[in-house]
């Protein structure tokens, strides 16, 4: 894995020593306001998380490697895994779109796996950002005949 790769690790270790930071809405509030449209500022420690995680998956296409396509995918697939929803996992799942990126670097098998993965996420974190996901796989997956 290059460095890229590792960087995508550490930064979702890092915030997942988060879980346990106040945050100042509730969770319904927080899904309300996604649902509408009408967020209020993300949190400085969520939104860092998720730039950083986009930018890192977004740099693998050109810089990195078909293992650090397959590592990222495979750490952001297998987040949130809790039954109970908490802002923090509603950021895991907001991640599940930078897969999408990774796509040009993964095998058809590869391809084969993270389906696979996919479908593992919780049903109750497949938002429409899972749903564009697993609709990309399964055309990668029909136009190589997997």
């Amino acid at each position: 894995m290059t460095e890229l790769g590792e960087k995508i690790k550490k930064i979702y270790e890092k915030y997942g020593e988060t879980r346990d930071l106040d945050r100042s809405r509730t969770l319904s509030e927080r899904v309300r306001d996604w649902f509408s449209g009408k967020s209020r500022e993300t949190l400085p420690v969520d939104r860092e998380f998720m730039e950083k995680i986009t930018e890192y998956a977004g740099r693998i296409p050109e810089e990195g490697d078909r293992e650090d396509a397959l590592s990222a995918a495979e750490l952001i697939l297998s987040m949130p895994k809790s039954r109970n929803f908490s802002e923090q996992d509603l950021c895991f799942a907001a991640m599940h779109s930078n897969v999408t990126t990774l796509l040009p670097k993964l095998t058809d098998g590869d391809v084969k796996y993270v389906r696979g993965l996919a479908d593992k996420v919780p049903r109750q974190y497949r938002f429409p950002v899972y749903k564009e996901l697993v609709k990309a796989l399964d055309e990668r997956l029909i136009s190589s005949g997997k």
